[in-house]
């Protein structure tokens, strides 16, 4: 399988009420094509930290990226930002989703940047809410849906583009046990449809163990 991440990190320090402090000290991973990825640990070991280093929103650490072949400090911001957008879905908790927004236009965010064809998006998208069973809600807002409901159209939104990388960050928190299975089970579809990298942060060790792997953060 080809390698599409090499991460080596020295140390992530930042400032927290006066006082600097630091984390993932020492850190490697490497991932490959098609991997699905649980990371662990406790509340401050730098989890989320670790997903927007991967996903090129942090570059203020020290240490040496390679992402999909390309040295993450080579590229601009422009190109990391093309790349968010293309290359890497974003599954977050139901929090990212715009209020004032509809449900159809938070989801077709992503395609403000995107250079395919309308006819090639349309497709796409529809596809995409008829196979995750969301067309009832398109035309309401975050606040007039279900938390289920929500934690879906964040979770189109993520592949809309049908990035070759997902990050998911607890995206499962706020979900009963029945919604949580639904969306385990589509993410763990796309990985298999589509040969998906999948990384995923989460509190719960039993979703954490249907990975392929397991890695987790200690503080230290």
């Amino acid at each position: 399988m080809t390698k599409i991440i090499d991460l080596k990190i020295e140390e992530k320090r930042f400032k927290k009420k006066g006082k600097d402090l630091s984390l993932l000290e020492h850190f490697d991973l490497e991932v490959k094509e098609g991997e699905k990825i649980a990371i662990v640990g406790e509340s401050g070991v730098g989890k989320s930290t670790l997903l927007n280093i991967i996903g090129l929103l942090d570059m203020d650490y020290r240490g040496i990226y390679e992402l999909f072949g390309t040295q993450a400090r080579s590229m601009r911001e422009r190109e990391r930002a093309l790349w968010r957008n293309e290359k890497i879905g974003f599954i977050l908790q139901e929090s990212a989703l715009v209020n004032t927004l509809t449900m159809e236009d938070n989801i077709k965010l992503p395609y403000l940047y995107c250079k395919k064809g309308k006819d090639h998006q349309r497709q796409r998208f529809e596809k995409i809410v008829e196979t995750i069973g969301i067309q009832s809600i398109l035309n309401k807002r975050p606040y007039e849906c279900s938390g289920g409901e929500r934690s879906r159209a964040v979770f189109a939104r993520g592949i809309l583009m049908n990035p070759p990388l997902i990050l998911a960050d607890e995206p499962t928190a706020s979900l009963d046990a029945s919604n949580r299975e639904k969306l385990i089970r589509l993410l763990f579809d796309h990985n298999k449809e589509y040969n998906t990298t999948i990384l995923m942060v989460t509190h719960d060790l039993e979703i954490a163990g249907r990975h392929d792997r397991l890695i987790r953060l200690d503080r230290g």
